[in-house]
Protein backbone atom coordinates (compact mmCIF):
# COMPACT_ATOMS: atom_id res chain seq x y z
CA UNK A 1 0.00 0.00 0.00
CA UNK A 2 2.99 2.56 0.55
CA UNK A 3 4.32 4.88 0.11
CA UNK A 4 1.17 6.29 1.99
CA UNK A 5 -1.11 8.90 1.71
CA UNK A 6 -1.87 10.20 5.26
CA UNK A 7 -4.08 12.76 4.63
CA UNK A 8 -6.59 10.25 2.55
CA UNK A 9 -8.16 6.50 3.47
CA UNK A 10 -5.84 4.11 1.31
CA UNK A 11 -8.21 1.56 0.12
CA UNK A 12 -6.87 -1.67 -1.10
CA UNK A 13 -8.64 -5.21 -2.20
CA UNK A 14 -5.39 -6.92 -0.82
CA UNK A 15 -5.57 -6.70 3.24
CA UNK A 16 -6.43 -10.51 2.88
CA UNK A 17 -2.57 -10.43 1.85
CA UNK A 18 -1.67 -7.98 4.32
CA UNK A 19 -3.63 -9.02 7.63
CA UNK A 20 -4.58 -12.84 6.16
CA UNK A 21 -1.34 -13.86 5.21
CA UNK A 22 0.30 -12.46 8.37
CA UNK A 23 -2.73 -14.01 10.82
CA UNK A 24 -1.57 -17.44 8.76
CA UNK A 25 2.01 -16.92 9.68
CA UNK A 26 1.97 -16.27 12.93
CA UNK A 27 0.53 -19.60 13.94
CA UNK A 28 2.60 -21.43 11.75
CA UNK A 29 5.76 -19.66 12.62
CA UNK A 30 5.18 -20.79 16.00
CA UNK A 31 4.50 -24.58 15.01
CA UNK A 32 7.62 -24.30 12.85
CA UNK A 33 9.85 -23.55 16.47
CA UNK A 34 8.32 -26.66 18.03
CA UNK A 35 6.30 -24.43 20.34
CA UNK A 36 2.92 -25.52 18.69
CA UNK A 37 2.37 -29.74 18.50
CA UNK A 38 1.23 -30.84 15.48
CA UNK A 39 -1.83 -31.34 17.31
CA UNK A 40 -2.12 -28.08 18.90
CA UNK A 41 -1.56 -25.92 15.19
CA UNK A 42 -4.16 -28.50 13.35
CA UNK A 43 -6.73 -27.72 16.19
CA UNK A 44 -5.64 -23.93 15.30
CA UNK A 45 -6.69 -24.29 11.80
CA UNK A 46 -9.73 -25.88 12.37
CA UNK A 47 -11.23 -23.23 14.98
CA UNK A 48 -10.20 -21.31 12.02
CA UNK A 49 -12.56 -23.02 9.72
CA UNK A 50 -15.24 -23.21 11.79
CA UNK A 51 -14.85 -19.19 12.60
CA UNK A 52 -16.08 -18.77 8.15
CA UNK A 53 -17.77 -21.69 7.93
CA UNK A 54 -20.52 -20.61 11.09
CA UNK A 55 -20.78 -17.11 9.53
CA UNK A 56 -23.23 -16.21 6.88
CA UNK A 57 -21.80 -13.63 5.57
CA UNK A 58 -19.29 -15.87 3.66
CA UNK A 59 -22.00 -16.36 1.26
CA UNK A 60 -22.42 -12.59 1.07
CA UNK A 61 -19.08 -11.18 0.89
CA UNK A 62 -16.19 -11.61 -0.92
CA UNK A 63 -12.78 -11.46 0.83
CA UNK A 64 -11.62 -8.76 -1.73
CA UNK A 65 -14.76 -6.89 -0.72
CA UNK A 66 -14.22 -7.51 2.83
CA UNK A 67 -10.34 -5.83 2.22
CA UNK A 68 -11.67 -2.62 0.09
CA UNK A 69 -14.69 -2.36 2.93
CA UNK A 70 -12.32 -2.25 5.81
CA UNK A 71 -13.09 1.58 6.23
CA UNK A 72 -16.72 1.79 6.25
CA UNK A 73 -17.59 -1.83 7.66
CA UNK A 74 -14.53 -4.12 9.51
CA UNK A 75 -14.58 -1.11 12.65
CA UNK A 76 -17.92 -0.22 12.56
CA UNK A 77 -19.97 -3.32 13.02
CA UNK A 78 -23.40 -3.65 13.44
CA UNK A 79 -26.41 -6.43 14.80
CA UNK A 80 -26.09 -7.51 11.02
CA UNK A 81 -22.53 -7.63 10.56
CA UNK A 82 -22.11 -11.59 10.53
CA UNK A 83 -25.13 -11.62 8.46
CA UNK A 84 -23.27 -9.69 5.63
CA UNK A 85 -19.25 -9.55 5.90
CA UNK A 86 -16.55 -11.61 6.49
CA UNK A 87 -13.09 -10.82 8.70
CA UNK A 88 -10.37 -10.79 5.99
CA UNK A 89 -8.24 -11.67 8.38
CA UNK A 90 -9.55 -14.96 9.15
CA UNK A 91 -10.52 -16.13 5.24
CA UNK A 92 -7.67 -13.96 3.96
CA UNK A 93 -5.35 -16.85 6.59
CA UNK A 94 -7.53 -19.57 5.30
CA UNK A 95 -6.81 -18.99 1.49
CA UNK A 96 -3.11 -18.88 2.14
CA UNK A 97 -2.86 -21.81 3.44
CA UNK A 98 -4.47 -23.34 0.12
CA UNK A 99 -2.13 -21.16 -1.39
CA UNK A 100 0.47 -23.10 0.31
CA UNK A 101 -0.81 -26.32 -0.52
CA UNK A 102 -1.00 -25.78 -4.39
CA UNK A 103 2.40 -24.45 -4.48
CA UNK A 104 4.11 -27.01 -2.57
CA UNK A 105 2.09 -29.98 -4.35
CA UNK A 106 2.59 -28.43 -7.77
CA UNK A 107 6.19 -27.89 -7.45
CA UNK A 108 6.48 -31.05 -5.80
CA UNK A 109 7.83 -29.47 -2.69
CA UNK A 110 10.23 -27.50 -4.01
CA UNK A 111 8.81 -24.34 -3.17
CA UNK A 112 6.25 -22.80 -0.96
CA UNK A 113 4.25 -19.55 -0.07
CA UNK A 114 7.40 -18.33 1.82
CA UNK A 115 8.81 -18.28 -1.56
CA UNK A 116 6.67 -15.74 -2.84
CA UNK A 117 6.81 -13.54 0.44
CA UNK A 118 10.35 -13.62 -0.05
CA UNK A 119 10.11 -12.40 -3.50
CA UNK A 120 7.34 -9.71 -2.70
CA UNK A 121 9.98 -8.33 -0.05
CA UNK A 122 12.90 -7.93 -2.27
CA UNK A 123 11.73 -7.00 -5.26
CA UNK A 124 9.26 -4.38 -4.05
CA UNK A 125 9.93 -2.99 -0.41
CA UNK A 126 13.53 -3.89 -0.68
CA UNK A 127 14.21 -3.13 -4.12
CA UNK A 128 11.44 -0.48 -5.35
CA UNK A 129 10.84 1.16 -2.00
CA UNK A 130 6.72 0.41 -2.98
CA UNK A 131 3.80 -1.66 -2.42
CA UNK A 132 2.40 -4.04 -5.25
CA UNK A 133 -0.79 -4.22 -7.35
CA UNK A 134 -3.26 -7.13 -7.18
CA UNK A 135 -1.55 -8.08 -10.79
CA UNK A 136 1.62 -7.92 -9.63
CA UNK A 137 1.30 -10.34 -6.19
CA UNK A 138 -1.19 -12.71 -8.71
CA UNK A 139 1.67 -12.73 -10.82
CA UNK A 140 4.34 -13.31 -8.31
CA UNK A 141 2.25 -16.61 -7.25
CA UNK A 142 1.65 -18.21 -10.79
CA UNK A 143 5.58 -17.46 -11.44
CA UNK A 144 6.41 -19.75 -7.99
CA UNK A 145 3.51 -21.98 -8.59
CA UNK A 146 4.42 -23.06 -12.22
CA UNK A 147 -0.04 -22.80 -13.16
CA UNK A 148 -2.15 -19.66 -14.43
CA UNK A 149 -4.23 -18.96 -10.69
CA UNK A 150 -7.62 -17.39 -12.85
CA UNK A 151 -9.84 -19.88 -11.41
CA UNK A 152 -8.34 -19.63 -7.98
CA UNK A 153 -8.76 -15.64 -7.68
CA UNK A 154 -12.27 -16.25 -9.13
CA UNK A 155 -13.35 -18.40 -6.70
CA UNK A 156 -11.92 -17.72 -3.49
CA UNK A 157 -11.21 -13.91 -3.93
CA UNK A 158 -13.71 -12.48 -6.31
CA UNK A 159 -16.10 -15.10 -5.94
CA UNK A 160 -18.00 -16.72 -3.57
CA UNK A 161 -17.09 -20.53 -4.09
CA UNK A 162 -17.15 -22.76 -0.94
CA UNK A 163 -13.49 -23.09 0.09
CA UNK A 164 -12.44 -26.79 -1.19
CA UNK A 165 -10.41 -27.40 1.84
CA UNK A 166 -9.85 -31.13 2.05
CA UNK A 167 -8.83 -30.99 -2.03
CA UNK A 168 -5.95 -29.06 -0.65
CA UNK A 169 -5.20 -30.63 2.91
CA UNK A 170 -5.48 -34.06 1.01
CA UNK A 171 -2.27 -32.93 -0.70
CA UNK A 172 -0.93 -33.09 2.75
CA UNK A 173 -2.26 -36.29 3.53
CA UNK A 174 -4.59 -34.86 6.00
CA UNK A 175 -8.88 -34.82 5.95
CA UNK A 176 -11.01 -31.66 7.56
CA UNK A 177 -13.85 -33.54 9.06
CA UNK A 178 -17.11 -32.25 10.44
CA UNK A 179 -17.92 -33.55 13.92
CA UNK A 180 -21.93 -32.18 13.87
CA UNK A 181 -22.31 -33.82 10.42
CA UNK A 182 -24.73 -36.37 12.15
CA UNK A 183 -26.91 -34.19 14.86
CA UNK A 184 -30.06 -33.65 14.52
CA UNK A 185 -29.96 -30.56 16.92
CA UNK A 186 -33.15 -27.72 16.48
CA UNK A 187 -31.95 -24.57 16.29
CA UNK A 188 -33.55 -21.04 16.58
CA UNK A 189 -30.59 -19.22 15.32
CA UNK A 190 -30.78 -16.01 17.38
CA UNK A 191 -28.69 -14.61 20.65
CA UNK A 192 -29.59 -12.66 23.23
CA UNK A 193 -28.66 -10.44 26.25
CA UNK A 194 -30.46 -9.36 29.49
CA UNK A 195 -31.51 -5.24 29.74
CA UNK A 196 -33.52 -4.22 32.83
CA UNK A 197 -34.34 -7.64 33.73
CA UNK A 198 -35.35 -8.31 29.65
CA UNK A 199 -34.83 -11.24 27.57
CA UNK A 200 -33.97 -8.85 24.12
CA UNK A 201 -32.28 -10.47 20.80
CA UNK A 202 -29.05 -9.05 19.39
CA UNK A 203 -28.97 -11.09 16.45
CA UNK A 204 -30.32 -13.36 14.65
CA UNK A 205 -28.88 -15.54 11.49
CA UNK A 206 -29.53 -15.56 8.18
CA UNK A 207 -32.04 -17.81 7.10
CA UNK A 208 -32.63 -19.22 10.26
CA UNK A 209 -36.01 -20.37 12.36
CA UNK A 210 -36.18 -16.90 13.94
CA UNK A 211 -35.30 -14.75 10.92
CA UNK A 212 -37.58 -16.55 8.30
CA UNK A 213 -40.44 -16.06 11.74
CA UNK A 214 -40.03 -12.81 11.51
CA UNK A 215 -38.35 -12.07 14.76
CA UNK A 216 -36.23 -9.28 15.55
CA UNK A 217 -33.79 -7.55 16.96
CA UNK A 218 -34.16 -5.50 20.24
CA UNK A 219 -37.62 -7.63 20.36
CA UNK A 220 -38.13 -8.49 24.58
CA UNK A 221 -39.23 -12.00 24.54
CA UNK A 222 -42.09 -11.94 26.99
CA UNK A 223 -42.77 -15.73 26.89
CA UNK A 224 -42.16 -18.93 24.82
CA UNK A 225 -45.43 -21.42 24.30
CA UNK A 226 -47.38 -19.21 27.04
CA UNK A 227 -44.58 -19.52 29.56
CA UNK A 228 -42.87 -16.42 31.11
CA UNK A 229 -39.27 -16.68 29.96
CA UNK A 230 -36.35 -15.12 32.74
CA UNK A 231 -33.63 -16.61 30.12
CA UNK A 232 -32.91 -18.74 27.21
CA UNK A 233 -31.46 -21.33 28.89
CA UNK A 234 -32.94 -24.89 28.20
CA UNK A 235 -35.61 -23.50 25.58
CA UNK A 236 -34.56 -25.86 23.01
CA UNK A 237 -34.04 -28.71 25.51
CA UNK A 238 -36.24 -31.90 24.06
CA UNK A 239 -36.62 -29.79 20.87
CA UNK A 240 -36.45 -31.35 17.54
CA UNK A 241 -36.24 -29.95 13.99
CA UNK A 242 -40.04 -29.26 12.88
CA UNK A 243 -40.88 -28.42 15.70
CA UNK A 244 -43.51 -25.47 16.39
CA UNK A 245 -42.71 -22.47 19.07
CA UNK A 246 -45.05 -19.30 19.73
CA UNK A 247 -43.06 -16.34 21.11
CA UNK A 248 -44.24 -13.11 22.35
CA UNK A 249 -42.57 -10.29 22.24
CA UNK A 250 -42.44 -6.82 22.69
CA UNK A 251 -41.48 -4.56 19.64
CA UNK A 252 -41.61 -0.60 20.17
CA UNK A 253 -44.06 -0.67 22.59
CA UNK A 254 -46.59 -3.26 20.90
CA UNK A 255 -47.30 -6.74 22.19
CA UNK A 256 -46.77 -9.88 19.34
CA UNK A 257 -47.04 -13.53 18.65
CA UNK A 258 -44.55 -14.79 16.31
CA UNK A 259 -44.79 -19.06 15.49
CA UNK A 260 -41.34 -19.93 14.43
CA UNK A 261 -40.53 -23.92 13.14
CA UNK A 262 -37.25 -24.57 14.27
CA UNK A 263 -34.69 -25.76 11.33
CA UNK A 264 -32.10 -28.28 12.00
CA UNK A 265 -28.89 -26.40 13.31
CA UNK A 266 -26.55 -25.90 10.15
CA UNK A 267 -23.40 -25.46 12.46
CA UNK A 268 -20.34 -27.03 11.56
CA UNK A 269 -17.15 -28.18 14.21
CA UNK A 270 -14.32 -29.26 12.05
CA UNK A 271 -11.11 -31.35 12.88
CA UNK A 272 -8.65 -32.16 10.67
CA UNK A 273 -6.28 -35.90 10.62
CA UNK A 274 -4.66 -37.54 9.22
CA UNK A 275 -5.16 -40.33 6.31
CA UNK A 276 -4.42 -43.60 7.37
CA UNK A 277 -2.41 -44.41 4.34
CA UNK A 278 -0.05 -41.36 3.07
CA UNK A 279 1.72 -41.92 -0.56
CA UNK A 280 5.12 -40.50 -1.01
CA UNK A 281 3.82 -37.06 -2.67
CA UNK A 282 1.68 -36.28 0.68
CA UNK A 283 4.77 -37.00 2.85
CA UNK A 284 6.91 -34.50 0.81
CA UNK A 285 4.15 -32.03 0.74
CA UNK A 286 3.61 -32.41 4.81
CA UNK A 287 7.12 -32.29 5.26
CA UNK A 288 7.92 -28.99 3.51
CA UNK A 289 4.83 -27.42 4.86
CA UNK A 290 5.26 -27.75 8.94
CA UNK A 291 9.27 -28.41 8.29
CA UNK A 292 8.66 -32.05 10.04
Amino acid sequence: MGPFDYDNENYTTNLWIAEGFTSYYQDLVVKRTGLYSDVDYLGWLANSINVLENQPGRNIQTVAESSFDAWIKAYRPNENSNNTTISYYNKGALIALLLDMEIINNTRGAKSLDDVMRYMYRAYYKKLAKGFTDSEFKQCLEEVAGKNLDDFYADYINGLTPLRYNQYLHYAGYELINELADNNDAALGLSTKAVNNQIVITTIARNSAAWTAGLSVNDEILKIDGNVVENMDGVLAAKKPGDKMLFEVRRDGIILEIGTVLLKSNRVKYKIESLNELNTEQLAVRKKWLKI
